[in-house]
């Protein structure tokens, strides 16, 4: 396990999640940290090597860490992309985690192959589920394992449930941040509302604010591996001077947690915007050449951004946008919902 630290003190990680017939998740206690601090559970994975792909990364921590082989087709992914804080004296300052899945019968670990660091590291195996995990008092980097297994279960929230949306940039760093209430989902995707007026905004930076008109979102379905979702969020702004207001992002993840639901993505820079008039653009180029350069980002996410923005681009122009169709009657559930709340 060689690490490939970046300057800034962030290590590229590729996780593997095995996961077995029961929906369970094989995790391993580690050592992780300064000396002293107390054992947490994570899952399969470590740095990735100059030169290594991030499934070739994968493949290679799962046999050393379990002794098992898998084909490259069978890791299913990436399914996630996470920039996650390190615990207190932790080398690194931070990891960038690429997790994919395996699902696969359940096994017992062979530890032979693990690297001497590793075996002193390792102290105990085990097949945990989403429950156990929850409801257990035991350290867990839960973010590692605990939103791949949400994600797993498909779960999305129910009508006047609130959801919390949080945006990142790709360097981690907080972006746009606030409170949604759950509508309903159809074939597109699952619809949230911002009541006009009430919905508090925040953003590093900047004073919060109160948003003036009604915000519409729809988050677009996506299967499990990233790259088969949709790159947007998509925003309806009736009566505002952008109508339309596309978001391109990683696939938006809708995860259900102890303290709610929570929305995550992470912001790509790009945003497709039309007025009421039809008339669409793509905004913030200079921000994406500008963020790719300074955060690192990969040609392959680069590409999918651009793709993305001009896909969007051309349906917007069309007047086919995503929920293009559906925006109003999701429009006048959210007045409806509003109406019943004041």
């Amino acid at each position: 396990m060689t690490d490939d630290a970046r300057p800034g003190g962030i290590r590229r990680s590729a996780r593997v999640v095995c996961v077995d017939d029961e929906g369970a998740a094989l995790l391993l206690l580690h050592h992780w940290s300064a000396p002293g601090v107390p054992p947490r559970w994570l899952t399969i994975g470590g740095g990735i090597e100059p030169g290594e792909t991030e499934r070739e990364a994968a493949l290679r921590e799962l046999l050393e860490e379990t002794g098992r082989t898998a084909p490259a087709s069978a890791l299913v992914g990436p399914v996630r992309r996470l920039r996650q804080p390190t615990p207190p004296g932790h080398r690194y300052d931070a990891l960038d985690m690429t997790t994919f899945v395996w699902r696969t019968p359940r096994f017992e670990a062979d530890p032979s192959g693990r690297e001497p660091g590793e075996r002193a590291s390792i102290v105990e195996e085990r097949w945990w589920r989403a429950d156990e995990i929850a409801a257990s008092d035991e350290a867990f980097d839960r973010e590692d394992v605990a939103g791949t297994l949400a994600l797993l279960a498909g779960a999305s929230p129910q009508p006047g449930e609130r959801v919390r949306v949080r945006a990142s940039k790709w360097d981690g760093s907080r972006h746009w941040e606030h409170d949604a209430i759950a509508l309903g989902s159809d074939a597109e995707g699952v619809w949230l509302g911002a009541p006009g007026g009430s919905t508090v905004y925040r953003r590093p930076g900047l004073e919060p604010f109160s948003g003036v008109e009604p915000m519409l979102t729809l988050v677009p379905h996506r299967p499990l591996a990233m790259l088969e979702g949709t790159w947007a969020l998509v925003h309806w702004f009736p009566g505002s001077p952008a109508e339309l207001y596309v978001d391109v992002a990683t696939p938006p993840t809708l995860i259900g947690r102890r303290d709610g639901w929570v929305l995550e993505y992470t912001d790509l820079d790009l945003d497709v915007v039309r007025d009421p008039g039809g008339e669409a653009r793509i905004v913030d180029e200079d921000e994406l050449a500008l963020h790719a350069e300074r955060m690192g980002y990969p040609a392959w996410v680069r590409e999918r951004a651009e793709t993305t923005a001009a896909a969007l681009l051309g349906a917007a122009q069309r007047g086919s946008a995503p929920g293009e169709a559906a925006r109003a009657a999701w429009l006048a559930a959210l007045a409806d919902r509003s109406d019943r709340r004041a």
